[in-house]
């Protein structure tokens, strides 16, 4: 499989994958999820924020191209931000694989 990102080879499993993070609605938890994919060299490809006025909670979607381990690792590091609620992982189709709530 060819990366549309980088143009070079990548590993068999390799897919698009898009995590779904609830977080608590504090104004730095965004940029401290973005400095974990930087900080572990993963190349975003897209990314959206949800935050309703009043809310209590923050949505983020974040989409990256990674082999299932890749994803596993990058799900469990996500829990350590501070403030992260809870990880899903869409692929493909748009459909919702895992959804494991952060135990406080």
């Amino acid at each position: 499989m060819i990366s549309r990102r980088t143009k070079q080879l990548c590993g068999l499993g390799v897919e698009r994958v898009t995590f779904v993070i609830r977080a608590d609605n504090r104004a730095d938890v965004l940029a401290r999820i973005v400095l974990l994919f930087h900080r572990l060299n993963i190349a975003v490809e897209a990314r959206c924020m949800v935050r309703r006025r009043g809310s209590e909670t923050l949505r983020t979607h974040v989409t990256i191209e990674a082999n299932e381990e890749g994803c596993r690792r990058m799900e469990a590091n996500l829990y350590k931000v501070v403030d992260v609620s809870s990880v899903k992982t869409e692929r493909g189709s748009k459909q919702i694989l895992t959804e494991i709530p952060k135990s406080r």
